[in-house]
């Protein structure tokens, strides 16, 4: 008879409602001021100190970030290499497709200068033109916490990765990179990302335990 493991979706099933009320709370910024106004907005909300907060934060969100996570995986939890690799090629591909196939003419923030806008910008961090959307840093940010999040097993992580995330999409456009449409986009191909890696883990999971049935309370436990 074949077995199947338990859910691996627990972490991950809250971890993504959080993320999705971060989702509803940019869409109503969207809502109220429109993509030019919500980046002049927040662009604009600058001092020295989140000037440097948040030229570091955004680095997480950087492809970089893939390296700690893999090795902490070969070090502590091999099995879940399985997820994150997955997870980093699905939400590589989604932005890459968007960024350069569907929109690679779209246009980022910067370009509003030719409008007379004034873009806060900060000594030493380059700014982009073109291949805005969507937001490559806030995508992989977030397929990286929700990946975390289920694999972390203090529930404090579950709600706190998402925010990081969140932070590292808004430095995104605090810097002058991206406008929030392109940290929506970001955010929803993250969860896209997450979810199908995690369909994949599962199924390997269910394979691995078919095939050595004493490694079951193991993986039970990871899980």
């Amino acid at each position: 008879m074949k077995k199947t493991i338990k859910n691996p979706f627990a972490h991950f099933r809250i971890a993504v409602a959080m993320a999705f009320a971060l989702i509803l709370l940019v869409a109503i910024v969207l809502f109220i001021y429109g993509k030019r106004n919500s980046f002049i907005i927040i662009n604009g909300s600058y001092n020295a100190g989140l000037d440097y907060f948040f030229q570091y934060i955004t680095v997480l969100g950087d492809g970089l970030i893939y390296v700690p996570i893999v090795l902490y995986c070969i070090i502590f939890n091999k099995r879940y290499l399985v997820p994150v690799v997955a997870g980093i090629i699905i939400c590589t591909f989604l932005t890459h497709f968007l960024k350069r196939v569907v929109f690679p003419n779209e246009l980022r923030p910067i370009n509003l200068e030719l409008e007379n806008v004034i873009i806060h910008k900060i000594k030493g961090v380059p700014i982009h033109r073109i291949h805005s959307f969507p937001s490559g840093h806030t995508s992989t940010a977030f397929t990286m916490a929700l990946l975390l999040a289920n694999i972390v097993k203090r529930k404090i992580w579950v709600f706190l990765l998402p925010v990081i995330a969140f932070l590292v999409g808004y430095s995104r456009v605090y810097l002058g990179q991206h406008f929030v449409t392109d940290v929506c986009a970001g955010m929803l191909i993250g969860i896209v990302s997450a979810y199908l890696s995690l369909l994949i883990y599962r199924s390997y999971l269910n394979k691995i335990t078919n095939k050595e049935p004493d490694v079951r309370s193991e993986i039970e436990k990871m899980l």
